[in-house]
């Protein structure tokens, strides 16, 4: 869409994703995988990520949690192990409650919550990318 910000065209186009399958690998409609999904976003705005969210988070610039905002990717660590293996782009930032889009093994693409037990205890880091 014309005189969309490169911020708002990355989230619209994760967004407009909102609802498809999980898929290992995935960069499409057919299914995406948590990065996948960072990558195809950022794809439409001229970007090319690295296609793993080890490697995203290597990206940009870090953020401190207090000055994360739209746009930004946020980078967990699920797997109990000390190394970042999902990511999510956020979408909106309320105070302390940081909400994102991504693509969870279990249901797909959906937005969730720092606010949720999980994903409040396995953050990792937060990239600036896009300005």
């Amino acid at each position: 869409e014309k005189g969309l910000s490169n911020v708002e065209a990355v989230i619209t186009t994760a967004s407009g994703n909102l609802g498809t399958k999980y898929r290992s690998g995935g960069t499409n409609s057919e299914g995406f995988d948590c990065s996948g999904l960072m990558f195809s976003s950022f794809k439409a705005i001229d970007i090319i990520l690295p296609r793993s969210s080890y490697e995203q988070a290597a990206v940009g610039f870090k953020i401190d949690k207090n000055f994360a905002r739209k746009g930004d990717l946020i980078f967990f660590k699920t797997n109990g192990k000390n190394r970042i293996n999902h990511v999510g782009i956020i979408t909106e930032v309320d105070d302390d409650e940081i909400k994102f889009v991504h693509s969870s093994t279990q249901r797909g693409v959906i937005i969730s919550s720092t606010k949720e037990d999980y994903y409040r205890k396995s953050f990792a880091q937060i990239n600036r990318i896009v300005d």
